[in-house]
């Protein structure tokens, strides 16, 4: 029987040669592996690179990963008890050098009938010139793959092909916790890999033993929904279906299409993304429109009945005539046609209200008709001579009286402003007349060319129907801040499902980043505030595809457009405290080099797929940690599911191959069939006029089925 001393001796595979604080370099034995090493419990390839060997010290051992290897020639062989081979050859003779990166110490404990490993980060003792290095065997390969203890490996990734397919295991807290890249080129299993983490980690959270002291074993909540919140920020549309098995809530701006309807009402922006939205000016474009907000978020907010819906419309107007009164806008051009346009609107708001209330049989009825008479007198007074004549003060006077009237007998309150970056309901129509009216109470100052550009963007922007559909969500159910809340984070205890798949690839573009910054403002500070009541965090990760699109380098920059700015910094500040409140980032990019430098700088854990671009590989190997830079030089030849694991979540670097994903499930980005379309084999017909027709109307229901 073998002693261990002579197991050991036979894994020896050559000596240390050099040695320095990020590199080792070891001379290999002229009769180590060549191709395969069959010495260490089960065949692996040796040497190769990214592979694991071990250096004993008195701490355990050093363990290394193989950063290359080549051929020198020295004047001599070297061969273990063959010391008459000095002197007597006297060419130049091949031997092996390996340069190897020290990763950490892998240290045993000895057990009963058994010896167990565990790797911790650092290295305790370097090793000395002429140290023996050893292969790792299946035990020891697998302390270094898997990770520290048993208790981290919760959620299987993938096999590592360099070390004897052993399963490769992430543990969620810090993979999530401390913010994650997912960096390859177009066609490598970047977005293969996003969709596989997210769904792996509910599978395992699913079948993972309950903890809780409410749970008793064969408890029927065993197997409910995990307690988990994905939210992903989808620009391409590719993750509609893959998660169709695991109760996801879908987003999309199409209204046909399976799911729920994108809804960001424009009363959840605070004021930096209203004035980059609008692009108001700083001087005086920016306060009239933070003091429209402030008086606007002031009402009673959208209704959620009809008497809340006539009190917010009492409020709003009442407002806007009283400015016009005490600013006597009504007497000059041009103020005195927004005013006259402001009647109209009223008028045809309360006449909306007042066949509600007719169907009602409403006690009060009778002083919304007389509010909309006087709105209605108003609005034609001397229209018949020019539509931008004054309007007698006697008409504007009326209306106030008639308003006032009906705000006592519906019980609206005063006037009142509050903060204008807190989501109140507020009536969107109102806001270009707010703004408009209150260029008025700044006297001595002709503000019409300012304002009425101002109003002009705010108007055009929200009669867009894509766009209005979004901003101003109109249904017979309102949406509330909790019902928001609810739908686009999630419910308690993961209720309504624990993924949001959130569909940008028909927003407009001009409001693409001002949706992407909202969404993730309201979410972090939603975060904030859960922790603020509760004294603990929710977890919560925000997966956004297509990175550079949303954080490019340059949109942080003064000379990017106030909306990409606004987007940039958010996700910059999401990147900097969003740890701190539960909220983990995922950011997946084919193109790492266009990233904000802020955002990759604070992601602990890297899964990098194939990269070609030689600025992509250099802005990577100068991020990740541990000066482990030259292992990287594998990325350009990486097949496809092939990813090299680093970080914060990976206890040594690994290269993995990723689980496979079912066809059925995976995120809809095939590459094109060329060549079977082009032989005949898939058939492509053509219908332009449907595609005309959606593309011009919207409306997929009633476009013609002729094909073009």
């Amino acid at each position: 029987m073998r002693s261990p001393v002579q197991v050991v001796g036979d894994r020896i595979i050559g000596t240390v040669e050099e040695v320095s604080a990020d590199r080792i370099t070891v001379l290999l034995d002229p009769d180590a592996p060549q191709a395969t090493a069959l010495n260490t419990g089960t065949p692996i390839g040796f040497p190769r690179i990214n592979g694991y060997v071990l250096i004993p010290n008195e701490s355990g051992a050093t363990a290394c990963v193989v950063s290359s290897v080549q051929i020198a020639r020295l004047p001599f062989p070297k061969r273990k008890g063959m010391e008459q081979d000095f002197g007597l050859v006297d060419l130049p003779f091949p031997s092996r050098l390996m340069s190897l990166t020290p990763l950490g110490t892998l240290k045993s404990h000895s057990e009963v009938d058994s010896v167990s490993f565990k790797i911790r980060r650092g290295v305790d003792v370097f090793p000395s010139v002429g140290d023996p290095v050893l292969l790792a065997d299946t035990e020891q390969l697998k302390a270094i793959v898997e990770g520290e203890t048993q208790t981290t490996r919760r959620i299987l990734i993938g096999y590592s092909p360099i070390a004897g397919r052993v399963p490769v295991y992430v543990d969620p807290d810090k993979l999530f916790g401390r913010h994650l890249a997912v960096l390859g080129n177009t066609g490598a299993g970047k977005s293969c890999s996003v969709a596989g983490l997210v769904r792996w980690s509910l599978e395992a959270a699913r079948n993972a033993p309950k903890e809780s002291a409410a749970i008793e074993p064969g408890d029927s909540k065993r197997n409910q929904v995990p307690n988990a919140r994905f939210i992903v920020l989808d620009p391409n549309g590719e993750y509609a279906h893959a998660f169709k098995d695991l109760k996801v809530r879908v987003f999309h701006v199409d209204p046909h299409a399976e799911g729920k309807p994108l809804k960001v009402p424009a009363w959840l922006w605070n004021a930096a993304e209203w004035a980059a939205f609008t692009e108001a000016a700083p001087g005086v474009q920016r306060p009239l429109l933070l003091r429209a907000l402030r008086r606007l978020r002031g009402t009673t907010g959208i209704p959620n009945s009809f008497e809340s819906r006539v009190i917010s419309t009492l409020h709003s107007y009442r407002n806007i005539f009283q400015i016009a009164h005490s600013t006597r806008e009504y007497l000059r051009f041009p103020a005195m046609k927004n005013v006259r346009i402001a009647l109209e609107s009223a008028e045809k708001e309360f006449n909306e209200l007042l066949e509600q209330a007719d169907k009602q049989q409403h006690s009060h009825a009778d002083t919304l008709r007389a509010a909309k008479t006087a709105c209605e007198s108003a609005a034609k007074a001397g229209v018949d001579k020019s539509y931008d004549q004054a309007i007698d003060a006697t008409f504007i006077q009326e209306v106030l009286k008639s308003i006032d009237n009906a705000c006592n007998t519906f019980g609206v309150p005063d006037t009142n402003e509050i903060d204008e970056n807190i989501p109140k309901e507020f009536n969107i129509a109102s806001l270009p007349m707010y703004v408009e009216a209150l260029a008025g109470l700044m006297p001595g100052r002709d503000l019409a060319q300012f304002v009425d550009t101002l109003s002009l963007r705010i108007r055009s922007l929200l009669s867009q129907s894509r766009l209005a559909s979004i901003l101003k969500p109109e249904n017979p159910d309102p949406i509330t801040l909790e019902s928001w809340l609810t739908d686009y984070i999630g419910a308690d205890q993961a209720e309504n499902g624990p993924i949001a798949a959130i569909d940008l690839s028909l927003v407009p573009s001009e409001v693409t980043h001002i949706v992407v910054s909202v969404l993730a403002r309201m979410i972090f500070e939603a975060l904030q505030r859960y922790r603020r009541e509760n004294d603990e965090e929710l977890p919560t990760t925000l997966v956004l595809e297509e990175a550079h699109t949303f954080v490019h380098r340059d949109l942080a920059g003064e000379a990017a457009s106030p909306a990409s700015r606004a987007c940039a910094r958010e996700f910059e500040r999401i990147a900097r405290e969003g740890r701190k409140f539960g909220l983990g980032l995922v950011l997946a990019s084919q193109r790492p080099s266009e990233v904000s430098s802020t955002v990759l700088s604070q992601c602990n854990t890297f899964l990098l797929h194939r990269l070609v671009n030689d600025r992509d590989q250099e802005l990577v190997k100068r991020l990740v940690p541990d000066g482990l830079g030259p292992l990287l030089r594998e990325l350009p030849s990486l097949p496809t599911r092939r990813a090299i694991l680093l970080g914060w979540a990976a206890p040594a670097p690994t290269l993995v191959e990723v689980q496979e994903i079912p066809e059925k499930f995976r995120p809809h980005s095939p590459d094109p069939a060329f060549w079977d379309v082009w032989t005949g084999k898939q058939e492509r017909s053509i219908n332009w006029k449907k595609i005309a027709q959606v593309w011009q109307t919207g409306d997929r229901e009633h476009t013609s089925d002729q094909k073009g």
